[in-house]
């Protein structure tokens, strides 16, 4: 872990916490698939995989396809209303 911390100190981009002897968070100030990849690689070569909470660089789009359905959803209701 000492080693991919080294790593991670030489890039900018990102904000990085130390959470316990295995365990690091890393927060991207700006999404940037570059940095992401960086940070990515970083730790598969120095800790042999890469574990996070969600999938990168898919937060926006599952995020916008939820706002687009719930807004479908709001239109048919409103239509049924205004028919009756």
């Amino acid at each position: 872990m000492e080693q991919a911390i080294e790593e991670l100190k030489k890039n900018t981009g990102f904000e990085w916490t130390a959470l316990d002897r295995r365990n690091l968070s890393v927060r991207f100030v700006k999404r940037n698939a570059e940095t992401e990849e960086i940070v990515k690689r970083t730790f598969e070569i120095h800790h042999g995989f890469v574990e996070h909470e969600g999938p990168l660089g898919q937060y926006d789009k599952i995020k916008q396809e939820k706002q687009d359905k719930k807004r479908e959803r709001d239109e048919k209701k409103r239509k049924r209303r205004e028919k009756r």
